[in-house]
């Protein structure tokens, strides 16, 4: 369980550095990598949340969030596919 939060940590550096080399180079592919490297944290980060969450409703809440979250990313990211960039 530590290393899949470490990961969700280490996601947050990459994530911001795909972002912005998408942003300032336009590329749609860097932008789906940064995508997939978000989608990616949150499930990371979801895993240990949830084997803990016990009884605790605020938990509980939060992997709630995170699977909303993962299950309309990786819609938008499929979605993104057929689409023209």
């Amino acid at each position: 369980m530590v290393w899949s939060f470490g990961y969700a940590l280490a996601a947050i550096p990459v994530f911001l550095g795909l972002g912005l080399v998408a942003q300032l180079s336009g590329s749609a592919r860097v932008k789906r990598a940064m995508e997939i490297v978000v989608l990616s944290a949150v499930a990371a980060l979801a895993a240990p949340l949830a084997a803990t969450a016990g009884a605790s409703p605020l938990r509980w809440a939060l992997v709630g969030l995170l699977a909303v979250t993962f299950v309309v990313g990786a819609v938008l990211h499929v979605r993104s596919y057929s689409r023209f960039s």
